[in-house]
């Protein structure tokens, strides 16, 4: 669809709502079978159709590229007429909160909720990271930094389409974030949830004390169980 693979989950026309699924992976690595496990189970468990687009990867593309992918994937759910979740993990989770920035610059609707797993706010990794760049067993700050670059293309990365920290978020939708303490963004997380929080945005923040990286899509986590439960009634409530 648009030039992309698109895996579709419960595709069935009495599903309830919608989900768009962004994937993480720094925008240099494939949706992964965790990926596939969780929006399976998830598709399930809410009733939903979920979309998770296979998007346009660095070093050899951009940000453009992608934008523009899921611009028209989310102009195509619209028409479903069914509240429409939009949710991401790490990369994934930064460009779904960009991405809908990007909507409320345009004056185009907002869907119903923003769930965001670890988002990574900040491509340019200009925040300090000292503490957390020791606990984070999974992600190094110079790695993040160099593939920010190059996913930002020509623009700066701290421009709000890659680095949504850095964006007006006073007309984002209800959002709610999952962190762990031991992971990088750590600190851009908490600062990203401050400024939805100072900007009138409906935003909740789970932290998920000793954690990792996107703790709530590893299966053999027993936090994940918690997590993804509060996932659920979050979507259905």
């Amino acid at each position: 669809m648009f030039g992309c693979q698109v895996v579709i989950f419960n595709e069935s026309t009495t599903t309830e709502r919608i989900i768009l699924y962004l994937h993480g992976g720094a925008y240099v690595n494939e949706f992964t079978n965790l990926h596939i496990v969780f929006c399976d189970n998830l598709a399930k468990k809410v009733n939903a159709t979920v979309f998770a687009p296979i998007y346009p990867l660095a070093p050899n593309h951009t940000y453009e590229e992608t934008y523009l992918i899921v611009r028209n994937l989310y102009d195509l759910i619209l028409k479903f007429k069914k509240p429409i979740i939009i949710m991401g993990d790490s990369a994934g989770g930064g460009l779904s909160a960009s991405f809908c920035e990007y909507l409320a610059g345009n004056d185009m609707a907002q869907p119903e909720h923003l769930i965001l797993i670890s988002p990574w706010v900040d491509v340019s990794m200009s925040g300090d990271y000292e503490k957390y760049d020791e606990l984070d067993p999974m992600l190094g700050v110079d790695g993040l930094r160099e593939m920010g670059e190059v996913w930002a293309g020509d623009l700066d990365s701290k421009d709000y389409k890659v680095s949504p920290l850095f964006g007006d978020m006073e007309n984002l939708p209800r959002t709610t974030i999952f962190v762990g303490t031991h992971e990088i963004f750590y600190p851009d997380i908490v600062k990203f949830f401050n400024k939805l929080n100072d900007n009138g945005v409906d935003v909740e923040l789970n932290i998920g004390e000793g954690m990792s990286h996107v703790y709530p899509l590893y299966p053999m986590v027993p936090e994940l169980k918690e997590a993804f439960k509060h996932i659920v009634e979050i979507i259905i409530d």
